[in-house]
């Protein structure tokens, strides 16, 4: 027998050591797989959560699976290809429509509001404010006045937010980058400078930088009707009334339905993990741009507002005793639907979970499921 020399040896050894780490790697994912599955299929059963959860590490599909009925009265049951209203997430794809639109030189974050809307009375207001929250708009009085003075029989767009605020000129909560508040009509406004500086409507610049370039292929803005009579692969949420334990249907909001920038896109969790991968690879804009957005913004008094530009930011991240890094998420409701997306950018995991009920047990399912990918990390 032809004795071995040292280097076909340690050859033979490294392969069999890869083989078995692989094999080892792979118990492991499929132990966490059952593990997700068990944790969601509990919540199913108990009727607190209903909707599509998925889980990767590094793009790599850990966990992909759907629990639950297209609405409350079918037999069709949810899939690969049902859309959700995906709510406040969708401030993520105006924050980086903004932020290509810089990198092309049509605007800058310290653009004054008064250089695209001179009509209103707010001077100090920047697109920066806007991105992160801290421009002082508060939503509370204009969705009052909305619930007032709109016809709910109608469907209204972003004009009628500039006719709010030159109407009402509401008093601003805070000085801008004072503090930070959460404001829908921040972004409501982004989506209108938006189409100023490119003449383009925002449905189209959406679809033509982000959702087309990245085969986003079942995402996109839908007027109401279209999404009650023509689609078949929407998922219709549900309210639960806690006090009686029964379900009644939600159709959204028809008077707001096509206000876009903050809210109004549908989309499932096969194209949200197709739009997580084109930010980890600086697929739409430069890593130093990308940088500048998830990083917290810092207030006039040095502390940090804990968001970037369509992102909640926490640098260390605990969860228990484990440092988590950098985490990023945002969460999104609508009435029947709740959203959410997470990612832990230094070690590749991401969480996205889309609910047609509410309330659920989404906010739950995301803390759970992140122990235990750092437990088994």
């Amino acid at each position: 027998m032809t004795k071995l020399t040292p280097l076909l040896f340690l050859v033979i050894l490294s392969i069999s050591s890869c083989d078995r780490h692989s094999q080892s790697t792979a118990s492991v994912k499929d132990e966490l797989r059952k593990e997700i599955d068990s944790l969601v299929s509990s919540y199913y059963q108990h009727r607190e959560f209903s909707g599509s959860v998925l889980v990767a590490d590094q793009g790599d599909i850990i966990f992909d699976k759907h629990f639950g009925f297209t609405s409350l009265d079918s037999t069709s049951r949810i899939d690969k290809e049902s859309v959700y209203e995906i709510a406040s997430i969708s401030k993520q794809f105006t924050a980086m429509l903004t932020m290509m639109l810089k990198e092309e030189g049509l605007l800058d974050y310290d653009d004054p509001l008064s250089k695209y809307f001179p009509e209103l009375p707010y001077r100090g207001i920047t697109i920066r404010h806007l991105l992160t929250h801290t421009s002082g708009l508060a939503e509370r009085p204009f969705f009052m006045w909305g619930a007032q003075n709109m016809d709910r029989g109608k469907i209204y767009h972003n004009a009628i937010v500039l006719q709010y605020l030159e109407q009402t000129q509401p008093t601003l909560s805070f000085e801008p980058g004072a503090k930070w508040e959460y404001s829908n009509v921040g972004y409501f406004l982004l989506a209108l400078i938006l189409e100023q500086v490119t003449g383009k409507h925002y449905i189209d610049l959406l679809q033509q930088k982000i959702l087309s370039p990245l085969g986003m292929m079942h995402s996109g803005i839908y007027a109401e009707q279209y999404k009650a009579s023509t689609m078949n692969n929407y998922v219709f949420g549900k309210l639960y009334n806690t006090k009686n334990g029964h379900f009644k249907s939600s159709f959204g909001m028809s008077w707001s339905d096509s206000i876009y920038g903050s809210v109004g896109i549908l989309s499932n969790t096969s194209d949200l993990l197709r739009w997580e991968r084109a930010i980890a690879s600086n697929e739409l804009v430069s890593q130093q741009t990308l940088d500048e957005a998830i990083t917290s913004y810092k207030l006039s008094d040095g502390n940090p507002a804990t968001y970037g530009f369509g992102w909640y930011i926490r640098d260390n991240f605990m969860l228990g005793n484990i440092n988590c890094g950098k985490r990023m998420d945002h969460n999104g409701l609508w009435p029947g639907y709740e959203s959410s997306i997470v990612r832990y950018p230094d070690h590749g995991k991401t969480i996205i979970i889309l609910a047609n009920q509410a309330p659920s047990a989404k906010d739950k399912l995301v803390e759970e499921i992140s122990a235990m990918l750092f437990r088994r990390d």
